[in-house]
C-alpha cells in the first residue's frame, strides 16, 4: 500500500492505493549529513550543507569548506576566485583523477574507464564476471599501480603540492572515494587563494571554527560538503533496507531480500549515472516478471549481499554497500549476465578490451532484445 498526500499540506486527506509494484527512485543525495559539533549557538555566521550553495553565497566573504571528496575540491576551488579569504578542511587527502593522463597527453577514460584498466583492480566479487584478463598477476598489477600513481601526481599537479596535500594511500585502495580533479585547484593553493588544511573538525567558535590541531579558523560561511544520509524515511520501518551499521542491504543494489514487490532504482551506481539507471530499471522489470536468468530465493539473496558487503569493506572501505567505485564495467556485466544478454558490447577484441567500456551507447537496443520478455506492464505502479 502507498499512503500519499499533496507536498506542504500537513491536513489533506491521506490517499491509500494499492499497487503490484513500487520503485524507489528518490536519490542518494537529498538527505545532507551535517556533523554535531558543540558550539553550534556561538557562531553567528552561515552554515550550510553542498546542496545548499547558490550563486552569490561565496562573495566577498570568508569561506571555509569541510570535507575532501570532490564537491569539497569543486566549493573550495570556487571560493578561490569568489571569496575573500577561502580555506579548506579536509580530515585526508584523496586522490583526485586529472582529466587527462600520461603526463597530461591522454584523457583518463581511454585508461581508467577500459576493460584493461579494470583489469588492473582486485578481483570483482561475482565469479561469473571475472574475465581471464582480470586474473592478472598481482605483483603485475602492483607494479603497473605504481607507474599509474606516479603518473596521476604529475598530471594533476599534485606533486607541486607539499607533502601533506598529497595522498597518503596508495592505489586503488581509495579509488572509491576518488573524482575527477577540478581545474584550477592546485593553481590557487599554490599561488595562495586557497588555503587547504588537513585536519579533524572539534567545534564552532564565536568568529568560525577549532581544529583538532588547535588552530582556529575565521569564517563568515561554512559550507559542510559531508556527504549524505541514504534513507527513506517514507518507507514503513519494517521493510529491511539497512543494517545496523547503517549499509544498504539491496541484492544486486537493487531489490531488499524478502520485500518480493520493492526494487530501488539510483543505487546501482556506475560512472554514468544515467545509464545505471536504464540498465537497473531493465533488470528491476525483469525481476518483477520473473524472467530474469536466474531468481535466488531470499536466502540466497541475503548471503551475496553478506559476501558483496564484505568484499566492499575490504577493496571499497566506507562506501556502505552502495558506491561500486571504479567497477562500472563489471557492474553493468553483472546485470547483464543476470538478464541473460552479452557483456561484449562491442565489435571486436581491441574495442572491448581497449575503449571506453561503461558508456550508454554500447548499452542501447536492449528492449529490442529476444530475451528481454516484456519491459513495460500496462496499468501497473
Amino acid at each position: 500500500m502507498v499512503e500519499s498526500r499533496p507536498t506542504g499540506d500537513e491536513a489533506a486527506r491521506v490517499r491509500r492505493e494499492i499497487f503490484d509494484h513500487v520503485v524507489v527512485a528518490s536519490g542518494a543525495h537529498h538527505h545532507a549529513r551535517l556533523p554535531d559539533l558543540p558550539g553550534r549557538a556561538s557562531f553567528d555566521g552561515t552554515v550550510v550543507h553542498s546542496n545548499e550553495v547558490r550563486a552569490g553565497t561565496f562573495t566577498g566573504r570568508r569561506v571555509v569548506v569541510v570535507g575532501g571528496g570532490k564537491s569539497a575540491l569543486d566549493l573550495a576551488t570556487r571560493a578561490a576566485g569568489e571569496a575573500a579569504e577561502a580555506t579548506l578542511v579536509q580530515r585526508k587527502v584523496n586522490w583526485m583523477v586529472p582529466e587527462r593522463l600520461l603526463l597530461g597527453s591522454v584523457g583518463y577514460r581511454w585508461i581508467l574507464m577500459t576493460r584493461f584498466g579494470a583489469a588492473l583492480l582486485p578481483r570483482y566479487h561475482d565469479p561469473a564476471c571475472v574475465r581471464l584478463i582480470d586474473r592478472l598477476d598481482a605483483r603485475v598489477k602492483r607494479a603497473l599501480w605504481w607507474v599509474i600513481e606516479r603518473d596521476m601526481l604529475i598530471s594533476s599537479g599534485l606533486y607541486r603540492l607539499p607533502r601533506r596535500l598529497r595522498p597518503a594511500h596508495t592505489l586503488p585502495f581509495h579509488l572509491a572515494h576518488a573524482g575527477v580533479m577540478p581545474r584550477g585547484y592546485v593553481s590557487a593553493v599554490r599561488a595562495g587563494r586557497l588555503d587547504a588544511r588537513v585536519s579533524v573538525v572539534d567545534a564552532y567558535t564565536g568568529t568560525g571554527l577549532r581544529l583538532a590541531t588547535g588552530d582556529e579558523v575565521a569564517a563568515d560561511v561554512i559550507v559542510f560538503a559531508t556527504g549524505h544520509h541514504r534513507v527513506f524515511p517514507f518507507l514503513d520501518p519494517a521493510v529491511p533496507v539497512h543494517d545496523r551499521a547503517g549499509r544498504v542491504r539491496l541484492y544486486r543494489g537493487i531489490v531488499p531480500p524478502g520485500v518480493d514487490r520493492l526494487g530501488f532504482v539510483g543505487f546501482r551506481q556506475v560512472f554514468n549515472n544515467i545509464m545505471g539507471v536504464e540498465v537497473t530499471a531493465h533488470w528491476l522489470t525483469r525481476h518483477f516478471l520473473g524472467t530474469l536468468r536466474t531468481m535466488p530465493g531470499e536466502e540466497t539473496m541475503r548471503e551475496t549481499v553478506d559476501a558483496r558487503l564484505a568484499w566492499q569493506e575490504r577493496v571499497l572501505p566506507g562506501s556502505g554497500g552502495y558506491d561500486f567505485g571504479p567497477y562500472d564495467i563489471h557492474c553493468a556485466d553483472e546485470l547483464m549476465h543476470d538478464m541473460g544478454l552479452p557483456s561484449h558490447r562491442a565489435g571486436n577484441v581491441l574495442a572491448e578490451y581497449l575503449l571506453p567500456g561503461a558508456v550508454a551507447h554500447r548499452y542501447r537496443g536492449l528492449t529490442a532484445s529476444p530475451a528481454c520478455g516484456a519491459d513495460h506492464v500496462p496499468g501497473r505502479g
